[in-house]
């Protein structure tokens, strides 16, 4: 993992309320707003019945024969993977619930939750981001965001996080990928049809409240990198493209080594403000993440779970940590 793009690998593989950011407004809709999405989600039945991606899949099985199902999602997508391939569509179908990081269907539309959720990155004490960053980052980000039309004052009140998710977000665009046909929303907009229950793992206000609660430091490193990407775009986009085109190869050997970060070359405040991040995005969620999993399995009913495919692959990601406490873990490829 290439670290100057620390925050685009989030956005993709790891939190999909970054990509929610710029698509509800910084000002809270009144009660009598009814929210329309820029562009239209396709619905299963508009999505081609091919697709390309083969994308990972574990089963894990507990000693009674309970099943659960661990599906690595990609928060951004493109045409070409769809339809998904019969080894993770048959888990689907087959599975009572889907379980998703947060239902992002449902917070689009829901303006209570999203005024509530916004409302964990607004400054309430008095200051402002300027009073968090520097002049010069501050300046910069200023710039960017004029560069892509979406500079406002009112901004001025959203803590770092806020800015460089709406930074990365509308870099974005179908020759990357788009939110629109990311995994876990056409997998949610396929439970909804089929009236299948829609569980949340996390929630909208846990995701932006804990984005909010990074250290001033971290905050200020995130929007540099995103201030980076945007200066070099087409280094951006070829590396982004080889991400997503790594996802859906489901090459898990290739996938782990991409995620593996170099930080040898970092200062010593660098390497503690990664360590910051690392723990609060990857260590403390995939506890939990696999604590969920475990009370899934627990319950006899079988559960599919899509999150992050970063949460899911790798060292001390889900399906390692539930091997580890003695489950079952298979890789479907078929």
């Amino acid at each position: 993992m290439k670290l100057k793009y620390l925050f685009a690998w989030l956005l993709i593989l790891v939190m999909c309320f970054a990509l929610v950011a710029c698509d509800v407004s910084v000002n809270p809709p009144s009660a009598t707003d009814v929210p329309s999405p820029d562009v239209v989600t396709p619905s299963p039945t508009d999505i081609p019945k091919v697709g390309s991606a083969t994308p990972l899949l574990y089963k894990v099985t507990d000693d009674q024969g309970n099943v659960t199902w661990l599906f690595g999602s990609i928060h951004i997508g493109r045409e070409d993977y769809y339809e998904l391939p019969d080894y993770v569509l048959n888990a689907f179908n087959d599975s009572d619930s889907l379980a998703v990081e947060a239902d992002i269907v449902a917070f689009e539309t829901d303006m209570a939750q999203q005024t509530e959720a916004l409302s964990c990155l607004i400054y309430t004490d008095g200051t402002n981001i300027k009073d968090h960053i520097s002049n010069e980052l501050y300046n910069e980000a200023v710039g960017v965001l004029i560069a892509l039309n979406s500079y406002m004052t009112m901004l001025d009140s959203y803590c770092p996080m806020f800015w460089s998710s709406m930074i990365e977000s509308l870099m974005l665009g179908e020759d990357i990928g788009m939110p629109e046909l990311g995994v876990d929303r056409h997998l949610l907009n396929r439970a909804k049809a089929a009236g299948k229950e829609v569980l949340e793992v996390e929630s909208a206000k846990f995701q932006y409240k804990m984005m909010a609660e990074f250290s001033d430091e971290l905050q200020a490193m995130m929007l540099a990198q995103s201030i980076y990407s945007y200066r070099n775009r087409e280094e951006y986009k070829s590396d982004m493209v080889e991400l997503m085109d790594l996802w859906a190869s489901g090459n898990e050997e290739a996938f782990e080594a991409y995620m593996q970060s170099d930080t040898s070359d970092m200062t010593d405040t660098e390497r503690a403000l990664y360590d910051e991040y690392y723990k609060a995005m990857f260590t403390d969620r995939n506890r939990f993440m696999a604590d969920y999993a475990e009370a899934a399995l627990r319950s006899g009913r079988k559960i599919f779970i899509c999150v992050g495919a970063a949460h899911i692959v790798g060292e001390g990601a889900v399906a390692q940590i539930l091997a580890q406490r003695g489950y079952t873990v298979e890789c479907i490829t078929k």
